[in-house]
Order: C-alpha cells, then sequence, then structure tokens
C-alpha cells in the first residue's frame, strides 16, 4: 500500500484513495474540496475546475453511502451510477473518513488544424503545404520567412511561411510553408475554459500563465529557425482577447464580469526574452482585436475571407466555432459582429469524450433512427443508461449540451442577417472556419439545426483562418491598415441583450 501523511490535527478526516491498483491515505480537514484534494495530491486533471459542467471529475464512493446528489451530479451521471455511489470530486467537500475510487475522465488529445482551405481569398485556392526539405532545401537553409502564431484556447499552432510567396498569393499563386509547430495549450492546466484561467490571473497567477504560453512560443520558433538556418523576418500572432491579455499580462478582471471591458484591442508587441547567452529573442507582433469576445483570431479569419476588401457588393457570413461561436456578417463596408458562449459541446461531451464533428453526426444518425425525438429527448429503454455505440454512450447531458450550444449559435446567425437587412436567401457566401469546421458535415450540422438549412449549400470549410490571416496582416503593410480599419468599423452586438434574443434561442433549442 502507498501511504502519503503530513501533520494532521484531531479534526482531519482520512480519505482512502483508490486508482488503478493503487491506493493512497490522505487526511484532510471537514470541508476540503474533493477535486482541489485530490488534484493537490498528485491526480491532475483538465476540466471545468468546479463548475459542475464538464464531468470529467467522476469519483466512486466505494465501501459507505455516498454524499447525496446535487443537480450537476444528476445531470452528469445515469440514475443507475448515482445508485452505484458515482459523484462529480468537485460539487463535493470532505464531511468524514470515506473511500473513494478515482475514474477521471481525461480530455482528449486535440491535434491543432493548421491548414486554410481554397477559396479563401482571389487566388489563394489552398495553401501548399511542404516541409523544409520539400522546398528544395535541408536544414541549415536560410530563407526569407515569416512566422504566423495561432494561440487558441485549446491549441497553439505556428507555420513558417516564405515570404515571396506571400506576394505570389496576390497573383493568384500560393503560400509556400516551411514548417509546422503545434502543441496544446499549456495554460489547459488552469482550466480547459477561458473563465478559469481569467479567475487564476486573479488569484495572482498572471505570470505563471504568461510564462507558461511564452515558452512554448520560445520552443517553437527556436525549432522552425533551426529547421530553417535562420532567423524570421518578423512574428505574428493571433488570438482571442482573453489569451492575448493573458500573454500580455494585462489587467483581465474587467473581461470577465460586465461590462467586459478589454484592457487594449490595438497591436500590441510582446518583446523577446534574453536567453542565457545574453542575447534577446525576437519580438512578437499581437494583432489588433475587434472587442471582448470577438478576437484578434477572428480579425485575421475575416482579412483572410476577404472582409476587409468587401467591395463587390456581396453579403458573406464568418462562423468559427469552439468554446465561443464568434460569427460576423459583411456588406459593403457594413460589418457586424457577436459570440455566442458554446461550452464543451463541440469538443464532445465527458461520457462520450469524442469530436464535436463527430457529435453531430451521431446525433443525426439517433434522429434519423428514432433514438431521440425532436427536442433532444431519449427514448426508453436509453433515457437512464445513454445509447451505445461501440465503446461511444451518448447520455441526455451530452445532448442537452449539444442542444444549447447550437440554439445559440442559430439564433446568434439570425440576429446578424437581420441587423443586416438580409435574410438566408440573400447570403452569397458562408465560411466555416476553424478546426471544429473544417471537419464538419455540413448537411448533417444545418439538419440539427446549427445554422439555417438554406445557408448549406453556400457553405466552404477554409480551416485555419487565424494563421492564414496573421501571415497576410504580417506580409503587407496595406492590408495591416484595411485590418485596422475594418476593426474600427465593426459593429458588436451583444446577444444576450438583444431583444428577440431569448425567444430564438428557445425557439432553436429542437433538432
Amino acid at each position: 500500500m502507498f501511504m502519503m501523511r503530513r501533520e494532521t490535527s484531531l479534526s482531519d478526516k482520512r480519505i482512502t484513495v483508490r486508482r488503478d491498483g493503487e491506493e493512497r491515505v490522505i487526511e484532510a480537514p471537514v470541508g476540503a474540496g474533493f477535486l482541489s484534494l485530490l488534484k493537490m495530491h498528485g491526480f491532475p486533471l483538465v476540466c471545468c475546475n468546479g463548475k459542475g459542467t464538464c464531468g470529467r471529475c467522476r469519483i466512486l464512493f466505494e465501501g459507505q453511502r455516498a454524499l447525496l446528489p446535487v443537480a450537476a451530479d444528476r445531470i452528469a451521471f445515469s440514475a443507475e451510477e448515482l445508485r452505484q455511489g458515482y459523484r462529480l470530486a468537485c460539487m463535493h467537500r470532505v464531511q468524514g473518513d470515506c473511500t473513494v475510487r478515482v475514474e477521471f475522465v481525461e480530455s482528449r488529445a486535440v491535434e491543432a488544424v493548421t491548414t486554410h482551405g481554397g477559396g479563401i481569398r482571389d487566388g489563394s485556392a489552398g495553401a501548399a503545404k511542404c516541409s523544409s526539405a520539400a522546398n528544395g532545401g535541408m536544414p541549415g537553409r536560410s530563407a526569407e520567412y515569416l512566422i504566423a502564431v495561432d494561440l487558441g484556447t485549446t491549441t497553439v499552432a505556428m507555420q513558417a511561411v516564405a515570404a515571396d510567396s506571400l506576394r505570389e498569393l496576390k497573383r493568384g499563386g500560393r503560400l509556400r510553408i516551411l514548417g509546422e509547430y503545434s502543441c496544446m495549450n499549456p495554460q489547459r492546466r488552469w482550466g480547459s475554459d477561458v473563465i478559469s484561467r481569467l479567475q487564476a490571473a486573479e488569484r495572482g497567477e498572471a505570470g505563471e500563465l504568461a510564462e507558461a504560453v511564452r515558452d512554448v512560443l520560445e520552443e517553437g520558433v527556436e525549432q522552425l529557425c533551426g529547421e530553417l538556418g535562420g532567423r524570421p523576418e518578423s512574428i505574428w500572432l493571433a488570438g482571442n482577447t482573453s489569451m492575448e491579455h493573458l500573454l500580455m499580462e494585462l489587467d483581465t478582471r474587467t473581461l470577465g464580469r460586465y461590462p467586459f471591458t478589454p484592457v487594449c484591442l490595438q497591436e500590441m508587441c510582446l518583446p523577446g526574452r534574453q536567453g542565457k547567452d545574453g542575447v534577446s529573442g525576437q519580438e512578437i507582433r499581437l494583432l489588433p482585436g475587434i472587442s471582448a469576445f470577438v478576437g484578434a483570431d477572428i480579425t485575421a479569419g475575416l482579412l483572410a475571407c476577404g472582409f476587409a476588401e468587401c467591395e463587390d457588393g456581396e453579403c458573406r457570413l464568418f462562423i468559427d466555432l469552439g468554446t465561443n461561436g464568434e460569427m460576423a456578417i459583411g456588406r459593403g463596408d457594413r460589418l457586424i459582429c457577436t459570440a455566442a458562449a458554446a461550452g464543451p459541446a463541440f469538443e464532445g461531451g465527458a461520457g462520450v469524450n469524442v469530436p464535436g464533428t463527430d457529435m453531430i453526426a451521431l446525433l443525426a444518425e439517433m434522429l434519423e433512427g428514432g433514438v431521440i425525438d425532436e427536442t433532444g429527448l431519449l427514448k426508453e429503454p436509453f433515457f437512464d443508461t445513454g445509447w451505445q455505440k461501440g465503446e461511444l454512450r451518448i447520455t441526455q447531458q451530452d445532448i442537452r449540451g449539444l442542444q444549447m450550444a447550437k440554439a445559440a449559435v442559430c439564433a446568434g446567425v439570425e440576429l446578424l442577417m437581420e441587423a443586416m437587412g438580409t435574410d438566408a436567401s440573400r447570403i452569397d457566401k458562408v465560411f466555416l472556419a476553424g478546426g471544429f469546421g473544417y471537419f464538419l458535415d455540413v448537411e448533417k450540422a444545418a439538419w440539427i439545426g446549427l445554422f439555417p438549412p438554406q445557408l448549406a449549400g453556400r457553405v466552404t470549410a477554409v480551416g485555419n483562418t487565424s494563421l492564414l490571416g496573421a501571415c497576410l496582416y504580417g506580409g503587407e503593410e496595406s492590408l495591416r491598415e484595411k485590418a485596422e480599419a475594418m476593426c474600427r468599423r465593426a459593429e458588436v452586438l451583444n446577444l444576450a441583450e438583444l431583444p428577440g434574443f431569448e425567444q430564438k434561442y428557445l425557439e432553436r433549442l429542437n433538432f
């Protein structure tokens, strides 16, 4: 038996923790939260950090009566699992001696999508992907290039792009990608969502959050420089407003509470750190954002999709789906943006732990097979135990989470069209951005109501427009000026304050 002890008082309780055949004994005071206690003693978990929404911090009380379930437990577990003693660690505190088995659901490894597909701008019919060797050189070859960075909540992606190919792109050529680097965002250990990280910054951990990202940025730049044999001309980074604020160690207190006011939305410069050899690293330029919820990653995406140069009278819609669903509609000089909270639904539920794109396909199958009705209700005999396909199990919680996310996005799209004075029949192009959009089955997404079905035939999956937009912004000064002007003229809708949003949201909950 593996024991862990500390100096205790008579009031401490004895918590026996079991996992994977090992056993530990932890002594803790009454009132200690189980999740914090377990993480403190060597059971790490990327989760929602106490909100009860992700369902990943599963524990099973063994050998005694479990603590009474709360509302979050009843959503996360079936009736049978509740009877067995399953609970969410983040929802419960130590009351007495007990034995718990840790059954945390590890977050799924996410591969950063770096591809940016065809049809994004005139003459950009796909970015030519190739390694440094495939571009006619071996490691050690020097080339004029810039580095683009997509700093996401979940992943960090980088591309080294040949500078001359940016000029060729304007003439109908292709980008030449000399190298790539990607990894999970190390800030995930503070929580998988932005709010958890903003709260950590408020607790005094802002420096650690910033350093964690700066370390991986430095690692990525050094790897690319080593492959290409020279320093880049410049480095350009696009991220959402919270990610950029955390990187720059700006005050984030006003981002997490109404009226959600950012400190800065302008282009910023992150100075290079001084290395052990006394030589300073290269500075990183951060693209400007539009609002607290429509950040520089969307500025980059809109630039990549031609919204900064929308002079042809076409009406274009941009949708980037992730933890938040950012959307924009543009026609002529007018641009309207908004964002809808999606939560973890598009990343897959805790029970199934699969990508949200697969979740949408499975829900479409369940609808067609009569496993769920149009309200999303699982029919018998699946209501208590969930619906099983192979090793995957979809619960009522997973279905409800996706329903709420897709209803918010669809309502947001409809309100954007209303604000522009148009409807789905008059939208010329729809750009679906991001890794989620790149792998999405558009017809099935329209069928379950992720966006108005009339738009399905006009949707183009454009991949990582944040990287492409950062390349364009960094490669041409005239585009920087146009992007900055686009940010200034953008109108921002707050969905929560719009009359009619709640009604549209409720109407779009059904499949």
